[in-house]
């Protein structure tokens, strides 16, 4: 395989000395400063076991190769190429996952070579892979200090603010990467989620529209996209937008990244060019490659799996499947075919065998929370409202910022009468969503009908405040301030203004009764006769007739007594 050597940048002056020179001289300070700093005894030997026996070999002779190095390190010029072997041997680790090895050697690294940026940027890739947000996000800081308009370091400090809940951090990071490549799909897309976190549904929606425009290899956005829509209402699209996720990610221009990849035996040639091809949308060039490295390997499942997501895109599902079971073979635990089989299996109707798939593929990973998501939806469709609420429980235990997660939670929670279950589901989603309106309204309904009357007040007066034209928060507000049995919470004259002004725009039965409810509340029981008068006399006109409810109602403002809830909540 051709190797490509990662330069260390120590700043060392050029040797001068001839070599029978140096060896009669003293090492020099730089000779002196690389072995000092770096050892190859502090670096723990990982287990090579797992790998094929080439890049078994390679390592270890990479490893013999730094030591020697380093011990004969006496000028400038031996020591740069010293911390270049060890540099790249280091690099090896990383690409490889043995992080434990990788971690020592980049730390070295660090402390040789503070102003590299490569160095920091490794290792905020290092932190990233093993789960270690808060150090990665650390890095991502001190990335940014050497190189504060790199972009592909400010995206992936975004993702790491975003997952932290820090939006307005990630926003701005997103905001600069924009700046710097406004071509960035990956930044836009960020911008997206950023948009969505904060409630905002419209900029959301045109913000991965725009990516899927520039990228439209990056499938995963179809995902972002239907959960934009669906929470603005329009399910029939989102519906449609989430059919067609198929966990391509959204490409990073990552130079950095990519030069690891020849670490891989496979990127040496076709795997790395398909890979690149297929993100770029050119899907016939990366199966054909695909196809030949399933000559020389037909039992590697990435090949395999990666072999049916380019085949998906080019609409061969019959293909896709075939190759995706194969991989399934392979590798009974790869989650990402199981959860591809699962849509692929969903889309042609199988509806039972995908959903099998998808619960496997969540088992796998249980920290993938989005297939734990789609998990949730699919037990819900298929009347499974036990299993469904059981694992959204758990999704919403471990990211209380899932968003619709929580939605389908008090949707499902309200249909299984547990409306107070539901309203803390909804007070979350109102902490999450600040501008969704009916996530306000049925936070209100749910506390006023479990008679959390306080509680639902400031609900109400919350939504009311940020959407005073809305005709349904009024109503129900203004029936809760005539109506509610705590005197506290009881406000006649403004029941009676916002239900006088809910008649003058709609004058329908309901609206009629809530401002008999407020006049009788405002101690002006003759107009509280009389209106509720003319919701009978409307009630009469509609149905043929009066229910016994009104007729009560009519007969309590008449014995001038206002009326309580509940029997005169929602």
């Amino acid at each position: 395989m051709t190797r490509l050597r990662f330069l260390l940048s120590l700043s060392l002056a050029a040797a001068v000395a001839t070599p029978a020179a140096a060896q009669e001289s003293p090492p020099s300070d730089d000779a002196r400063r690389v072995r000092a700093l770096l050892s190859l005894d502090a670096v723990p030997e990982p287990s090579l076991g797992h790998l094929e026996a080439e890049t078994r070999e390679q390592i270890t002779a990479d490893r013999l190769a730094a030591t020697d190095a380093l011990a004969d390190a006496t000028t400038d010029e031996q020591a740069q190429h010293a911390a270049n072997i060890f540099g790249d041997l280091c690099l090896q680790y990383l690409h490889h996952e043995l992080h434990g090895a990788a971690a020592v050697c980049l730390a070295q690294l660090r402390l040789l070579a503070p102003n590299d940026f490569q160095w920091t940027y490794y290792e905020l890739l290092l932190h990233d892979a093993t789960g270690s947000l808060e150090r990665a996000r650390l890095a991502a800081r001190a990335a940014l200090e050497l190189r504060p308009d790199d972009t592909a370091t400010l995206i992936r400090a975004g993702d790491l603010y975003l997952d932290a809940g820090d939006i307005e951090t990630a926003a701005a990071a997103y905001a600069r990467a924009l700046e710097v490549r406004p071509e960035s799909a990956a930044a836009r897309f960020g911008l997206g989620r950023v948009a969505m976190d904060r409630g905002e549904t419209g900029q959301a929606i045109a913000a991965f529209e725009e990516v899927l425009a520039s990228q439209p290899e990056g499938s995963v956005v179809h995902h972002h996209l239907g959960m934009a829509l669906r929470a603005g209402g329009d399910t029939t699209r989102a519906r449609a937008e989430l059919a067609r996720n198929r966990q391509v990610p959204i490409a990073i221009v990552d130079p950095l990244r990519d030069r690891l990849q020849i670490y891989g035996l496979k990127t040496e040639a076709r795997f790395d060019r398909a890979v690149r091809a297929a993100r770029s949308g050119r899907n016939d060039e990366a199966i054909a490659l695909y196809r030949e490295l399933l000559v020389e390997d037909g039992g590697d499942p990435e090949i395999h799996f990666n072999l049916a997501r380019s085949l998906i895109e080019t609409g061969d599902q019959a293909g896709a499947e075939k190759h995706l079971r194969r991989a399934i073979e392979a590798n009974p635990a790869h989650g990402g075919a199981h959860f591809n089989l699962a849509l692929l299996l969903g889309r042609t109707g199988r509806i039972g065998e995908g959903a099998s798939h998808l619960e496997r593929a969540a088992d796998i990973d249980p920290e993938n929370l989005q297939w734990r998501m789609m998990r949730a939806q699919a037990r819900a469709d298929a009347g499974n409202a036990s299993g469904a609420r059981s694992e959204l429980e758990e999704i919403v235990r471990l990211d209380p910022g899932a968003i619709e997660a929580h939605r389908l939670l008090a949707a499902m929670l309200l249909e299984a009468g547990e409306p107070a279950r539901a309203a803390d589901h909804l007070e979350a989603l109102a902490a999450l969503t600040p501008d969704d309106l009916r996530v306000h309204f049925n936070l209100g309904l749910s506390r006023f009908g479990t008679g959390q009357f306080a509680a639902a007040r400031q609900a109400l007066e919350t939504a009311l405040e940020r959407f005073p034209g809305d005709l349904a928060v009024r109503h129900l507000l203004a029936r809760l301030l005539a109506t509610s049995p705590e005197a506290a919470v009881r406000d006649g004259e403004r029941a009676v203004e916002l239900a006088r002004s809910v008649v003058d725009e709609q004058p329908a039965l309901d609206h009629l009764e809530t401002l008999a409810m407020a006049l009788a509340e405002a101690g002006r029981f003759e107009e509280a006769v009389s209106w509720q008068q003319r919701a009978l006399d409307r009630e009469r006109e509609t149905a043929g007739g009066n229910s016994p409810q009104r007729l009560d109602r009519l007969r309590l403002y008449q014995a001038r007594q206002p009326l309580r809830a509940p029997g005169g909540g929602p």
